[in-house]
């Protein structure tokens, strides 16, 4: 009996995975996380500056509800929401990626 394909392919594939994600960041290019993490920064940051605290509430409702509808518990994904406004209302700033910086030795 011969041994199945599926490891192996699971290996191809995690190797496959593994270079896109190094010539990605080879490239600089920023993947999908990043730019959510930077879009979620600058709203919540905008809508604060601009005391909408309505516009505030709202949001995060809408968030819950579709992190609810993806499989969420409801309370933790509040919990979540509020817990990155609040680190947000506080100065938290997004932590800086050394590896993305340029050296000045050019």
């Amino acid at each position: 009996m011969s041994a199945s394909p599926r490891p192996r392919r699971r290996t191809e594939a995690a190797a496959q995975q593994l270079h896109y994600r190094q010539q990605q960041k080879a490239l600089r290019k920023p993947s999908r996380d990043d730019v959510a993490r930077v879009t979620l920064h600058w709203l919540i940051q905008r809508i604060l500056k601009h005391d909408k605290e309505g516009e505030l509430a709202r949001w995060c409702e809408t968030i819950v509800r579709r992190l609810v509808r993806q499989g969420f518990e409801r309370d933790a994904a509040r919990s979540r929401v509020n817990q990155l406004i609040e680190r947000y209302e506080n100065g938290w700033r997004f932590q800086r990626k050394p590896h993305l910086a340029h050296d000045d030795d050019d």
